[in-house]
């Protein structure tokens, strides 16, 4: 707490509790689950010598305990997505129920929207060739036919065509995208770094 003490003074974080913080408060502010660190403390054992041990596993503990019933969300960036125009793809939008995790049920379910048209991250855009096979998550398989690109040689717009009875199995490129509606939801992503990335600090 001593090493810590500086970034507080010195006001670069909020306070104790700030997520960047390997404090008890820091780490349950940025997602962990008390389960996840009574198991973490009680796998360190009861032995007197000193016991170092790796803060991802910490981590591991935790996501196997979220990940069964952690709701989960797509989105792609809003400053660099892609309009992807499926020529064979639905004329009206449709919703279908779907689980939010293929494996555990305790996750929930989710409402999904089908369109022609679909957004993609333009840096998954950028990995795919002209007729290759992809597989769109959640939905099954397209053939991009066109890349249009303009003068200065970006992407701006795909064309392809739904290829439902491919396999996924054959496809190298799995995308995650969004129908475009007027129904999504803007959001913004906080990522949180660390502030002392060295093992062990010095004094």
């Amino acid at each position: 707490k001593r090493k810590l003490l500086w970034f507080v003074q010195n006001g670069k974080v909020d306070g104790w509790d700030d997520p960047r913080f390997p404090t008890v408060q820091g780490i349950v502010r940025r997602g962990l689950k008390i389960e996840a660190l009574i198991q973490f403390i009680l796998e360190q054992g009861a032995s007197k010598n000193l016991n170092l041990m790796e803060w991802d596993k910490l981590w591991t503990l935790n996501k196997k305990i979220i990940d069964p019933v952690c709701p989960r969300h797509t989105a792609v960036i809003e400053e660099r997505r892609l309009l992807l125009t499926l020529t064979n793809g639905p004329d009206k939008p449709f919703v279908r129920i779907i689980p939010r995790h293929k494996k555990y049920d305790g996750a929930g379910e989710k409402a999904t929207t089908y369109t022609k048209r679909i957004w993609l991250d333009y840096a998954d855009a950028e990995c795919i060739s002209v007729d290759e096979e992809v597989t769109l998550m959640d939905w099954g398989n397209a053939i991009v036919k066109e890349i249009i690109k303009d003068q200065d040689g970006n992407i701006t717009q795909l064309v392809g065509v739904l290829h439902l009875e491919g396999s996924v199995k054959t496809t190298k490129l799995k995308l995650t995208w969004l129908a475009e509606t007027n129904e999504l939801v803007n959001l913004s992503l906080v990522e949180f770094d660390y502030l002392i990335t060295k093992k062990k600090v010095l004094s």
